[in-house]
């Protein structure tokens, strides 16, 4: 059947329409596909970019313990993550502040490092007041403790050791630490403050260690006494591993010589002076350990009075009032 002309054109109209129709819903289709294959492109593009760091949630100390509890594990963009920041593998079985931080400070490996001393069966806290202190020693610093000699040798005693600074009604004390040693430790600073007594001129102090989170604890260079290294061979509190290091470096090494030659050399040449020091400074020593502990149970009482004393005043007041 034959169309005629107006048919024809509003068939062609309607066709052409419909073709345009598909080609624009095509172009649109497509238009969003592409954004939403862009828009899942940049999410996994910006997952991809976020890394797990830990953050403090509380203020921290330099030189204080920090654990997994004053943690908060969180993501952020690895571009404004610090290069080094903290994973959980790098963290230590005990883990120290190198700085003070706020809460909310994103860690990274340079803000803490591991506290090397060992915590053995035979390690004690012990208290010292007779060592020569840095004046800007604070609570947590790291030191080494040595015995200078009147001839300029100097010794190593015990190295890198945690100071903990008695505190005495909410005051610092100004002559006294707390280290923890080990048994063998303990006798040879022992050994060190006893010639230091006997030797005139000599001198027993602490250095700080600049930056404990990068250097490594000295090596202890001091030479027992035979008396000394005899209760070392013989004490069952020694680990035997600490006890063949000590007589290694006593008998392979310079030790003999550095004790005969220079320590008691020094000692010889004190003579009865030497023991009249030694009296004098261990009476000096006790005397200061009495009157510190003295100071401090003092506060302690002072503490626990004060709010007797105000409720007392408090009603006194009230009744006078009356």
């Amino acid at each position: 059947m034959a169309t005629n002309p107006m048919q024809r054109k509003a068939r062609n109209s309607f066709l052409l329409g419909m073709l345009t129709m598909l080609i624009i819903s095509g172009i649109i289709i497509a238009f969003l596909f592409i954004q939403l294959t862009n828009i899942k492109k940049a999410e996994k593009q910006e997952k991809l970019a976020m890394v797990t760091v830990y953050t403090l949630n509380r203020d921290v100390d330099a030189g204080e313990e920090v654990s997994e509890a004053d943690f908060t594990i969180t993501s952020v963009n690895k571009d404004i993550a610090p290069k080094d920041y903290l994973t959980p593998t790098d963290l230590k079985e005990k883990n120290i502040a190198k700085i003070a931080m706020t809460a909310g400070t994103v860690l990274s490996k340079e803000m803490i490092y591991e506290d090397e001393s060992e915590q053995g069966n035979d390690v004690r806290k012990q208290e010292y007041n007779m060592f020569v202190l840095p004046t800007d020693l604070q609570n947590g610093d790291y030191i080494d403790i040595r015995l200078m000699l009147p001839s300029g040798t100097d010794y190593i005693v015990a190295s890198k050791k945690r100071v903990e600074i008695p505190q005495i009604a909410q005051v610092d004390a100004t002559d006294t630490i707390s280290v923890n040693l080990s048994e063998e430790e303990t006798l040879l600073v022992s050994n060190a403050i006893i010639d230091a007594y006997k030797i005139v001129g000599s001198k027993l102090y602490v250095t700080r260690y600049t930056d404990p989170g990068i250097q490594k604890a000295s090596e202890p260079t001091f030479p027992a006494n035979k008396d000394v290294m005899s209760l070392i061979n013989a004490n069952p509190n020694i680990v035997e591993e600490a006890r063949q290091a000590l007589w290694a470096r006593y008998n392979d090494g310079d030790g003999v010589n550095q004790r005969n030659n220079v320590v008691n050399s020094a000692i010889t040449n004190a003579g009865d002076q030497a023991i009249q020091n030694l009296q004098t400074k261990m009476e000096d020593s006790i005397t200061n350990s009495q009157t510190r502990r003295k100071e401090y149970l003092d506060s302690l009482s002072a503490t626990a009075t004060t709010p007797e004393t105000t409720t007392t005043t408090t009603q006194e007041t009230t009744n006078t009032t009356k």
